[in-house]
């Protein structure tokens, strides 16, 4: 699979931080009915004074399908992508990405 996008956003802080702040995330999932859900995927953010930056690993859609097949299939993308049994309500279509 493909590495995920990264993306990258500035915002104003609502309070005043002399000493700068650094959060890092690591990926949290969890397993309801026998499949992954992404409850939050990496990201990192600075703040100092009145600014901040945040930047995020990807989406839930990617690092479940990642999850998908790297956790449940050992990296067998062929195999995962038959065994997704989910699909959009509208189409009736597979929402496997395929990144």
């Amino acid at each position: 699979m493909k590495k995920p996008k990264f993306y990258l956003s500035a915002y104003k802080n609502y309070e005043f931080l002399f000493f700068p702040r650094f959060e890092k995330q690591k990926l949290m999932w969890k397993d309801k009915f026998s499949t992954p859900r992404c409850e939050r995927e990496p990201f990192f953010r600075i703040e100092w004074l009145w600014f901040g930056i945040y930047g995020v690993w990807g989406d839930d859609n990617y690092w479940e399908q990642w999850l998908w097949v790297y956790k449940y299939h050992d990296g067998d993308i062929k195999k995962a992508k038959e065994e997704w049994g989910w699909t959009d309500y509208y189409t009736k279509k597979s929402t496997w990405i395929g990144y």
